[in-house]
């Protein structure tokens, strides 16, 4: 197995034992190579050979605080920061210890770092190098003193036996802390996707709270609304027939925003997108308008008309609703162009009129066109309003004409209403 990383996951919160206690890493390194310059000075004395391999040892120092310790706690196994300090340690230590055998206690340091550092195949390989190399080289030396070869081989082997045991145990520590590390990470991923359904379901909940009462007032009111209009066209008088075309029409928008209501609580689109298209939906808003202001409403649709994701063709068709309804309440215009173009990316509305304008800049306390914002933002469209007092107003909504899975109408309580 593969030693882990010292590194710690990008975004993760959990860091490995070694990596809240960087120090004590450096306390140790720096204790086995004074450990190791100590047994060798008491030894053997102040000889020059002696002054030059402690001195040739200690720069191992610099090594290790430039190359060896950013590898440990930023790299991965094998990093070229890893490789190159077990190699420059290599080519320190190993001529050190071919002529001082007490320099072996560096092996206390060398043995664990190498196993964090390296995968656990290279470990090994850089292991036998810092104690085979010496072996052989004091076999060459000592071959005709046949007690001191015998001393000497014991100790290499059981300073590379215990060197590979205590590096085999690090490693275990390493591996098993990076599978806690990665069950800490499921763990944070599985309290933010049960946060996420938890909101959802509570979403939920409000939609269905949001159905009933739709059904108990705006239904039930529309339904009433119908049946009275009824009521009044068979007491009207038969030359009423204006009255009488008020009346109808009174009831045709009754009816309509009773299937609305309807539709709203069977968590379904908008009833007039159920039987005709889109582009079809907005000549019937237009003419509405017309019929019932008795203005002229030019309806244009351009490019080739298609079946869109039904969250485009919502908001399309809220939009569409939404101006018009500000230009019937607010506008006094005389003329509507209300365009509908159909391109390969995008869904482009434009609704233009000739009334008597408004300044975008003044605060009002409506909130038609901010509900209207919000909808085309949540399905990252662009909401456009040029006006100004007396020159009319348009409003230009584009919107990608591929929406995401995440935007596809699933919030019916965004189709509410809203008024300006």
């Amino acid at each position: 197995m593969t030693a882990p990383s010292a590194a710690p996951e990008p975004g993760t919160h959990a860091t490995h034992a070694w990596q809240r206690n960087a120090w004590l890493w450096d306390v140790q390194f720096g204790m086995a190579l004074v450990a190791a310059e100590l047994f060798v000075a008491f030894s053997y004395g102040s000889k020059p050979w002696v002054t030059a391999m402690d001195a040739w040892l200690l720069l191992s120092v610099p090594l290790y605080a430039a190359v060896g310790r950013p590898a440990l706690h930023q790299d991965a196994a094998n990093s070229t920061r890893a490789l190159s300090f077990c190699t420059g340690m290599a080519v320190l230590y190993t001529p050190a210890a071919i002529i001082a055998q007490e320099t072996s206690i560096a092996m206390v340091a060398l043995a664990p770092l190498s196993y964090l550092l390296l995968s656990r195949s290279m470990a090994i390989a850089f292991l036998l190098v810092y104690n085979v190399v010496p072996a052989l080289c004091w076999t060459v030396l000592w071959w005709d003193e046949p007690g001191h070869l015998l001393r000497t081989l014991l100790i290499a082997a059981s300073v590379a036996g215990s060197s590979l045991t205590i590096g085999g145990w690090v490693e275990s520590i390493a591996v098993q802390s990076s599978e806690r590390a990665n069950l800490l990470r499921q763990l944070e991923s599985s309290h933010d996707e049960l946060a996420r359904l938890s909101t959802a379901h509570g979403a939920l909940l409000e939609r269905e709270r949001l159905a009933r009462e739709i059904h108990d007032t705006l239904a039930q009111g529309f339904t009433s609304l119908v049946m009275l209009s009824q009521a009044l066209e068979g007491e009207l008088d038969p030359r009423a027939e204006q009255a009488r075309r008020y009346v109808d029409l009174m009831q045709r928008t009754a009816r309509e925003n009773l299937a609305e209501s309807r539709s709203l609580v069977a968590s379904l689109s908008p009833a007039q997108l159920d039987d005709s298209a889109l582009d079809e939906a907005v000549r019937r808003l237009g003419e509405r308008l017309a019929e019932e202001l008795g203005i002229i409403v030019d309806v244009h649709v351009t490019g080739t008309p298609r079946t869109l994701p039904p969250a485009v063709e919502v908001v399309a068709l809220r939009a569409s609703q939404e101006a018009l309804s500000n230009i019937r309440k607010h506008a006094h215009a005389a003329h509507v162009d209300l365009c509908l173009a159909y391109t390969p990316a995008h869904l482009e509305l434009t609704v233009r009129d000739d009334g008597r304008g408004f300044s975008p800049t003044a605060s009002g306390g409506g909130y038609g066109l901010p509900g209207m914002r919000a909808r085309v933002t949540e399905i990252g469209g662009t909401t456009e309003v040029t006006s100004a007092p007396g020159r009319g107003t348009t409003l230009s909504v584009r919107l990608t004409a591929a929406a995401s899975p995440d935007d596809a109408f699933a919030h019916p309580e965004q189709l509410q209403e809203t008024q300006r």
